[in-house]
């Protein structure tokens, strides 16, 4: 039986590593983002590593697009066996609240918290009737704590997606659907090396572990928790910080 993995924001950072990671495990891959050329840059280094994979362009904030795009996903493609929403912005970093723009606060919330709401949306009633199903949501430490990049807006929306994970993690469990975050420390990624350049290296030192985490190691946790290895794990946030916590 063929599984089926989506992957929001597959097309960089965290989402392309959990790309080629469930690819590499087997699974026929759905990428989604709005950039198309980078969306079927992952596919293709996919199919060029034996693999199976499809490019979807869409706007995950958009509700019709959204709708539209997991409409042809359906129609075309086996049920979803796992969704992993790794859509995420960070807004403006460094900008106390006073200062926080109107307009950038709601693109920060639609993107980390409405978007995922939606996705998941899309995709539970058929995990619902299958009686089984993993959604992984890529949170970030600042899920859990206060961000020290990002400010009191990533903050919320990250402890937002926690919140709505461990919510729904409940609600869905008796139908045999599980649903985790992970919450990763600093990574590198593009987003993470756009923000914090040349420093990127010094911020890894601060880990307990002494380096930057990669978006790799995100990936192998995210597949842990979608995996049966994790078949009874739900409703947790998953630090993958270097010991940071501790």
């Amino acid at each position: 039986m063929s599984k089926l993995a989506v992957i929001t924001g597959g097309n960089s950072g965290i989402g392309e590593a959990c790309a080629m990671r469930f690819a590499t495990e087997g699974y026929e891959v759905v990428v989604c983002g709005r950039r198309d050329a980078l969306n079927r840059e992952v596919c293709q280094r996919i199919l060029e590593a034996g693999g199976v994979a499809h490019s979807y362009a869409v706007d995950l904030r958009d509700a019709r697009q959204l709708s539209e795009c997991f409409r042809i996903i359906a129609s075309n493609h086996p049920p979803v066996t796992c969704l992993v929403n790794s859509i995420g912005i960070e807004g403006t970093p460094f900008t106390r609240t006073e200062d926080y723009d109107d307009a950038v606060f709601d693109d920060v919330l639609g993107t980390n918290v409405r978007a995922p709401w939606l996705c998941m949306k899309a995709v539970l009633p058929t995990m619902r009737l299958a009686r089984a199903g993993s959604i992984v949501n890529v949170a970030s430490l600042a899920g859990i704590r206060a961000s020290a990049t990002g400010g009191s807006v990533y903050s919320a929306s990250k402890h937002a997606l926690v919140g709505m994970t461990r919510a729904a993690a409940r609600e869905y469990a008796p139908f045999g659907i599980r649903i985790n975050a992970v919450c990763p420390a600093f990574v590198r990624t593009p987003l993470s090396e756009g923000i914090l350049g040349a420093d990127l290296e010094a911020v890894g030192s601060s880990h307990p572990l002494n380096r930057i985490c990669e978006a790799q190691e995100v990936a192998s946790a995210v597949y842990w928790l979608s995996s049966q290895d994790a078949s009874f794990v739900t409703g947790i946030a998953m630090p993958v910080d270097g010991g940071v916590q501790a």
